[in-house]
Order: C-alpha cells, then structure tokens, then sequence
C-alpha cells in the first residue's frame, strides 16, 4: 500500500494502518451475530417488518453504547478525527458493517414490498466504511456519522411501543413513555442528524485538501444525499405525529412505515 497517498503533513497522528484481515473478521462476526438474533427471536407468524425493526434496534443500542464509550476513552480523537485510529473504533465501524449487510441481505430476501431507498442507503454506508477501514483513514468522521443511530433508537422504539406492550399496563407511565420518547427523537434527530450533516460540511470545507481527490469528491456527494434525505424524513416524521390520527383511519402499507421511520445512518 501506497502510505504517501494516506497521510498529510498537517496529521496530528501518525498514519498506523491495520491489516484488513481484521475488518473481514469483525465483519463475518457480526454478520453471524445478527443471523443468530434472527433466528432467537424469529417466530411462525411473527411480522417480519416488527422483527427486522427489533434487530435494527438492537444494533442501534448497541452502537450508541460502544460510541459514547469509544469517544470517552479516546477524547483525543476530537483534536484531529481525520488521522485518529485505534482498534476499538475500529472493530464499531466493522460491527456496523457486518449489520448492513444482514439487514441487505434480510430485506432482499424477505421484503415483499420496494426497499430500494434502504437498500441504496446500505451500499452507500457500506463502501465508504469498507473504504475507511481498509486504509484506516477517515475513522474519526466515521464514528461522527455511526452517532446517528443514538437517533435510531427513539426512531425505532416509536414503532416497537406500538406493537410491543410497554412492561408496566399504567396509563401514565405508557404517556410518559411516549412523551419522553418523542421528545428524544426530536432532539437527537436535530443533534445528530442535521448537526452531523453541517459538521460533516465544515469539516470538508476546512480539511477537504487532507482527503485524497476521489474520497474528499464521494465524501461531499453522500453527505449532501443524507443531509437531503434527513430532511425528508423530518418532514414525514412531523407530518405523520401531527395528522397521526387521521392517518390511523387509513392503514398504511407495509412499504410506506418501512420508509417513513426507517434508519438513515450518514457516513461522513
């Protein structure tokens, strides 16, 4: 490999690759961990959408937890997040990988209705992450984008209340929920999606010239489609809470739910 091509005079960490047979183990791992969740949780005449949300929560949960626990034991990522690597953020990213691909395949395989937006969303994240790891470049904006899926979990925990029954049968604690769920949606929809979109932004803006041509040029790309994409899904989320009661006289296909209130993870 061509290190030169890798690093910038301006790095405030040395350029210290790790060899790619870890991504494509890490990678497998997960891969095998969600089938394995599949089938735990798989049930005869279990909805496959309500199951495929339940496995896109688990990841999301996971993810946040592993982020806000490699961010703490690593706060010198912040100072340069272009040249910052370590094993840990490392094996997330691979994690996530492994996750997409499930979900890819999962989708492809079961999914009686158009999932082409989801389905192009997981390409899109899977390059630019398998891009990331295999020249163990750019980790640190990638973890910036991973934070998305802090949002995911309110996302997803919306539908899975509808479906599932909340562990207390009280009326205030199921309003409670519901409130204090809504409430984080919003407020990490806007930190962590809108705010990664503008940071992402910035950062290209002021460090592009540290990327080479071709990542720095399929960087910006993706991250104006998210940034588009986020406001789109804003615009159904708000849309389906404020007219949620007119639209529960009118039940939505299968397709339309999976669009509406699925995932949209931005790479950075």
């Amino acid at each position: 490999m061509n290190t030169k091509a890798y690093i910038d005079q301006t790095d405030l960490f040395p350029y210290e690759p790790i060899h790619q047979k870890y991504m494509f183990t890490y990678i497998l791992l997960s891969f095998m961990f969600f089938t394995y969740c599949n089938q735990k949780i798989h049930r005869k005449k279990s909805n496959w959408l309500q199951q495929n949300t339940l496995l896109s929560f688990i990841h999301a949960s996971i993810c946040s937890i592993l982020l806000i626990i490699g961010v703490l034991r690593a706060t010198e990522m912040l100072e340069d997040p272009l040249s910052h690597a370590n094993h840990f953020n490392y094996t997330l990213l691979a994690f996530s990988i492994g996750y997409f691909l499930y979900d890819f395949v999962d989708c492809v395989q079961n999914s009686t209705t158009s999932v082409v937006p989801i389905l192009i969303h997981h390409i899109i994240v899977i390059v630019f992450f398998s891009h990331v790891l295999y020249y163990t470049r750019n980790i640190g904006y990638a973890i910036y984008g991973l934070s998305l899926e802090i949002n995911s979990v309110f996302l997803h925990a919306r539908r899975l209340i509808r479906w599932y029954s909340p562990f207390s049968k009280t009326i205030h604690f199921q309003n409670f929920l519901k409130i204090f769920i809504d409430i984080g949606n919003y407020v990490t929809f806007v930190l962590f999606r809108f705010g990664i979109v503008i940071a992402g932004l910035r950062a290209l803006h002021r460090e592009g010239f540290r990327l080479n041509p071709i990542a720095r040029y399929f960087t910006v790309l993706i991250t104006m489609a998210m940034g588009v994409f986020n406001f789109i899904l804003f615009y159904r989320l708000v849309k389906n809470q404020l007219f949620g009661k007119q639209s529960k006289r009118q039940k939505p296909s299968e397709d339309d739910v999976l669009v509406i209130d699925n995932r949209v993870l931005l790479p950075s």
